[in-house]
């Protein structure tokens, strides 16, 4: 009997454009490539039990919640352009001590990000860049959440050490 992961890998394969087109309702087509390459990743991951009984209304559902992922991040990031394009319009030209300040902080910030150390590199990205939940980065490296967590407060911690200077 084919694992979940077998059944589900076969079956994005042959539902790839109707997935799309799935897809499409919520999302650009590149978004919606990048979402269906996410799920890929996503389904060579699940568990072999239980069986999944329906693995084509999994898939779909899978699908739902990767386009409504998406738009949620996509709200955080309009936001984000928003607050800093009002950040931009209170105060027109910046005086050049805060500029340097500013970039100084952002470099420190980057090299600290850089050098994190593994595995609290790789899941702080699966989290923060790629999206993932606490609990998928869990079940995608086979570790516990309550790991995934620390790691992530780790990062947080150095990254907020070099914010500050230190």
């Amino acid at each position: 009997m084919p694992s979940n992961a077998a059944v589900l890998t076969s079956l994005l394969v042959t539902e790839r454009e109707r997935l799309l087109r799935y897809l499409g309702r919520y999302l650009d087509r590149a978004t919606a490539e990048d979402a269906l390459q996410s799920m890929y990743f996503k389904v060579i991951a699940v568990a072999g039990e239980p069986p999944i009984a329906d693995a084509r209304n999994y898939l779909y559902r899978l699908a739902h919640h990767h386009a409504v992922d998406q738009g949620r991040s996509e709200a955080r990031r309009r936001k984000l352009r928003e607050a800093a394009a009002a950040c931009l319009e209170e105060e027109e030209t910046p005086d050049t001590a805060r500029v340097a300040l500013a970039r100084d902080e952002l470099e420190r910030v980057a090299r600290a990000a850089r050098e994190l150390p593994e595995p609290s590199k790789r899941i702080f990205m699966l989290n923060r860049f790629e999206g993932l939940t606490q609990r998928e980065i869990a079940q995608l490296l086979g570790v516990s959440s309550t790991t995934v967590e620390k790691h992530i407060q780790r990062a947080l911690r150095l990254l907020d050490q070099a914010r500050g200077g230190g």
